[in-house]
């Protein structure tokens, strides 16, 4: 159950993150130069799929899901604080909140990954 949920927290959360670049790309000014743009959202969508790649992995039980899916969350954290730095400069204190509420669920789906599985107590009937 553990692996599901953190499956689809993280095919959702790369989902997301390319939906919300075609959404930011299609309907708003960019304020970054070419480059840094073109470098920022590469680094962004190797994140998105990374996650959603790691996630369906977990979903089939690969043995590389974990590691791939511990350096996607990874890439998630360091993300969203820099988008909550990069929004709280601009004063938008909600979309600042919003990606600290996500470092806060990556965080905790991230030690989901290291809880210890309970073993089953055997009745002795």
């Amino acid at each position: 159950m553990r692996h599901t949920i953190i499956a689809i927290y993280s095919i959702i959360i790369g989902i997301a993150v390319m939906s919300l670049w075609i959404m930011i790309l299609k309907n708003q000014r960019i304020p970054e130069g070419k480059t840094e743009i073109l470098f920022h959202l590469f680094s962004e969508y190797l994140m998105a799929f990374i996650c959603v790649i790691s996630g369906l992995l977990l979903l089939v039980k690969s043995w590389m899901a974990k590691p791939l899916n511990l350096v996607g969350l990874g890439m998630v954290i360091y993300s969203v604080l820099n988008a909550a730095g990069y929004y709280g400069q601009r004063s938008d204190v909600t979309m600042m909140f919003l990606f600290l509420g996500l470092f806060i669920s990556t965080s905790v789906v991230i030690l989901l990954h290291f809880k210890k599985q309970r073993t089953p107590v055997s009745s002795n009937n």
